[in-house]
């Protein structure tokens, strides 16, 4: 369909858009993203990064180098808070806490699954073969810089990626085309944010260092997800959570919206949302892929779960957890003995004390070793 010099209308991307059965859809210039530059840069020299995306360089903010000849890049927002997550209440028990977007089916072959109808439907509307590349959270291009120039939304104060619709609720994904599709004028204001400032205060770890400032290294998600022992300033505060974090959402006033997704992909189950700490400490890693495995929570393995549960079972302090916490001393990775040696001060029985001391005695990991002196002292 030509338009003005366009080879697809946004009326028809819009409806394009329904048939995929996305929240928005919106459409972004594929024009470097050089307000970008500065940005990254403090944000690599700060040491504030993750470690989990690309290193910077022109791949971050230069679309053409994905897709050489890109004219138009398509930005989709899917909703995944449901109506039975919303209504969905803890089971009894000792329980850790999964944040919301890993509740159902991992959303990375969902969205891959509507980008690539999308990308047929423009096939079909432009009349031509196009030439595309879906990007979905694991290419260099910044997702929600994207979104933004597509009218999706606001980049808010905490960082996420804010829609009229569904709030911050939402996963995004892009598709690269070579197609010149017509723009909407950009309705949403860089900053809707105004006044507020809860995400800011409410952050347990002040990750949110300032608006829109993020330090990777200190949020709670990245810490769930990160490798190897946590430090022991953050341990606390990571409370029941062995995935994610939602603090800054669950707070934000954007987020008290109406619209919740339908995506059946995203049902969840609170078995799943709300896991038997004690069970994961237990389950061998076969067991934890068949159970896990088709979850966005999976991917950095059974062993960061594990930790993450005996850290959440320290901060229970529940002495029944004694008899799942004693062998973990003597588990072969540094991080669990660690975190065990942590949990186990904090459940203040003797027999706690005496089994650190003695396997300190055998420790030859010096991290490992400093995280079981507490029980040197009488």
């Amino acid at each position: 369909m030509q338009t003005g010099g366009y080879e697809v209308s946004f009326a028809a991307l819009e409806a394009i858009g329904q048939k995929a059965a996305v929240g928005a859809i919106g459409v972004a210039s594929a024009e470097p993203f050089h307000d970008l530059t500065p940005i990254l840069r403090r944000y690599y020299e700060e040491g504030r990064s993750s470690g989990f995306e690309h290193p910077l360089g022109r791949q971050r903010i230069d679309p053409s180098t994905l897709l050489p000849g890109a004219h138009s890049i398509v930005s989709i927002a899917v909703p995944y808070r449901t109506r039975k997550a919303v209504a969905m209440r803890r089971p009894k028990g000792r329980r850790g806490v999964v944040s919301t977007y890993a509740w159902g089916r991992d959303y990375h072959p969902v969205l891959k699954e509507k980008l690539l109808l999308i990308a047929d439907l423009l096939e079909r509307a432009s009349g031509r073969t196009i030439r595309s590349l879906s990007c979905v959270d694991t290419t260099p291009l910044v997702d929600r810089a994207v979104a933004q120039r597509a009218g999706i939304g606001f980049i808010g104060k905490n960082c996420m990626m804010i829609t009229e619709t569904h709030g911050s609720w939402v996963f995004l994904g892009a598709l690269l085309t070579d197609l010149r599709i017509e723009p909407r004028p950009l309705l949403i204001p860089a900053d809707s944010c105004g006044d507020c400032d809860l995400c800011l205060t409410a952050c347990p770890t002040g990750a949110l260092r300032e608006p829109f400032v993020l330090d990777s290294q200190s949020c709670l998600s990245y810490l769930t997800q990160s490798k190897g022992i946590i430090a022991g300033e953050y341990r606390e505060a990571l409370g029941r959570r062995v995935w994610g974090c939602d603090t800054c959402q669950t707070v934000c006033p954007k987020n008290r919206v109406s619209l919740l997704a339908e995506e059946m992909a995203f049902t969840p189950d609170p078995e799943l949302s709300f896991p038997d700490l004690k069970r994961i400490v237990t389950l061998s890693r076969r067991a934890f892929m068949r159970e896990f495995g088709h979850t966005a929570a999976a991917w950095r393995g059974f062993h960061v779960w594990r930790r993450n549960a005996v850290i959440a079972l320290g901060n229970a302090r529940d002495p029944e957890a004694l008899p799942l916490l004693l062998p973990l001393l003597y588990d072969t990775r540094p991080e669990i003995r660690a975190s065990a040696a942590w949990a186990l001060s904090r459940v203040t029985v003797a027999k706690a004390r005496d089994a650190v001391r003695a396997a300190y005695d055998g420790e030859r990991d010096e991290a490992v070793r400093r995280e079981m002196e507490w029980a040197l002292s009488p």
